[in-house]
């Protein structure tokens, strides 16, 4: 089996609790939640986010995880201006179901998430 190198781009995610969180500590959770998003969004990346293009932009997208781990009431808050982008980062979220259950403490129905997705981001916004 041979590998496949891909020219590399620089894309980062963030995720932000909307919801009560009932007491309960996210952070071990968004974290594996984010590799496994990361891991369906890394191959769906377009090309004109690669190089030699590298073309910017940011989405934002809003989303509920239910206990379960499914996820329901996806919507875009903010587009990045190009459709290819904006779809690899949706898709990226829908292949990733079903998800992680939510923490067994976790008392809650649901938790409500933004995920925030850069394509080749400046370096101040993360400052």
């Amino acid at each position: 089996m041979g590998s496949r190198i891909r020219a590399q781009t620089d894309h980062r995610g963030a995720l932000e609790i909307l919801s009560d969180t009932k007491g309960v500590d996210f952070g071990p959770y968004l974290k594996r939640l984010k590799y496994v998003v990361q891991n369906h969004w890394d191959p769906l990346i377009p090309e004109v986010a690669r190089p030699p293009i590298m073309k910017r932009g940011m989405l934002v997208v809003e989303f509920y995880i239910m206990k379960d781990g499914t996820i329901k009431g996806m919507r875009l808050i903010k587009g990045s201006g190009d459709t290819s982008l904006d779809e690899a980062a949706w898709g990226a979220l829908k292949y990733s179901v079903p998800l992680e259950k939510l923490p067994i403490q976790f008392t809650g129905d649901y938790l409500l998430l933004r995920a925030a997705f850069y394509y080749n981001p400046d370096t101040k916004e993360f400052e």
